[in-house]
């Protein structure tokens, strides 16, 4: 198969979760792959990236097939994209340009209008639950010709410094159609899983229940990485430091992330989702012994807004929806839109007025 034959896939979205999936599919060799790359754009194009990666060893000057320094340029480029991947953070009460329907945009218009007749693929790998309602109303499928897929990621990777990555926990992505009746959608899931998937290096699988593994996910998101984020502390820390830890009965674990993963579980309950209360101990483990930082930290401590509404502003008005308690969930949301307002101030999206004490823009 030359160049020119294989499936045209773009990453849109160069942080630890974007490169890996670039580099996943670059690895595989069944797709040709170009990656939109803002800010590190001139680095990467001159020296590549330095990956140092537990699935594929020590990486220097790498690059994909292509690179774009926005998604404008690859819109531009007259190609038309079988699949387009979005890793971006999805920050709705973000700048406009940060919202997913607008990322997407350009590549939706210049796909529909290079090959009306094709059928395109979007498949967002993002956090949060209910987050393709804004592609589908931004962009109805019966006038545009595309198939909407679901990656739920579990990784630990994270960009260290400009066109350098740091992957230190094995990749498992799991992929599915959104709407689970689109027989199109659940065919381009198995055709990206067969891209994706590299034997003895990462772990990629269709995944039929897309929905119920974003909840799954949620356990994690909505507890560990808005604590950690809110505290500014990496896991092993933020559980260590909690009162009661030196006599196994720490306050992080078992008066703020636990029960905050069971009022997730009784919202996904609530629309006829069962979890497996198991995932409980499973996700308070999994990185109790790994120097990580979630996202959400990472973020903050970076000075960058949060997806705070997308992991916690959605499943709360779900809960809301169905009138499902959620002390432990609001509380934690009601402090971090305190630090998103503290970041949106930092960063010139709102202004405070200090003599009259309000917000004024």
């Amino acid at each position: 198969m030359s160049q020119t034959d294989k499936p045209r896939v773009i990453v849109v979205g160069a942080g630890g979760v974007g490169v890996i999936a670039a580099l996943s599919l670059y690895t595989h060799g069944t797709a040709d792959v170009s990656l939109v790359v803002r800010s590190d754009f001139d680095h990467v194009s001159a020296d590549g990236y330095h990956i140092d990666s537990c699935d594929y060893g020590l990486l220097q000057g790498w690059k994909p097939h292509h690179l774009f320094r926005t998604v404008e340029d690859a819109a531009k480029s007259g190609t038309f994209f079988d699949y387009v991947v979005i890793t971006t953070k999805n920050i709705p009460d973000g700048p406009e340009h940060s919202r997913v329907e607008n990322i997407a945009r350009p590549l939706v218009l210049s796909n529909n209008s290079i090959g009306p007749a094709r059928t395109s693929n979007i498949l967002l790998i993002q956090n949060g639950i209910d987050i393709e309602k804004p592609l589908l109303k931004e962009f109805p499928q019966d006038k545009f010709n595309y198939s909407l897929l679901s990656g739920i990621e579990f990784l630990g990777s994270t960009k260290v410094g400009k066109g350098r990555i740091s992957h230190i926990g094995s990749e498992k992505l799991f992929v599915g159609a959104f709407q689970q009746e689109d027989q199109r959608a659940r065919k381009a899931a198995e055709e990206y899983v067969a891209m994706y998937h590299n034997e003895g290096k990462n772990h990629c699988e269709v995944d039929p229940r897309v929905r119920h593994s974003r909840w799954n996910k949620l356990l994690y998101n909505a507890a560990i990485n808005t604590t950690t984020a809110l505290i500014g502390l990496d896991v092993p820390r933020a559980l260590e430091f909690g009162a009661g830890a030196a006599e196994g009965h720490s306050s992080t674990e078992f008066d703020i992330i636990k029960p905050a993963m069971r009022e997730v579980i009784a919202i996904a309950a609530s629309e006829g989702i069962v979890l497996d209360p198991a995932s409980i101990d499973f996700f308070t483990d999994i990185s109790r012994n790994l120097m990580f930082t979630p996202s959400m930290c990472v973020d903050s401590q970076k000075g960058q807004l949060m997806e705070l509404e997308v992991i916690l502003g959605n499943p709360i008005r779900v809960a809301k929806e169905h009138n499902v308690p959620t002390p432990i969930l609001s509380m934690l949301y009601n402090l971090l839109i305190l630090l998103q307002g503290k970041l949106k101030e930092a960063n010139g999206l709102l202004q405070f007025d200090e003599e009259a004490c309000r917000v004024v823009r």
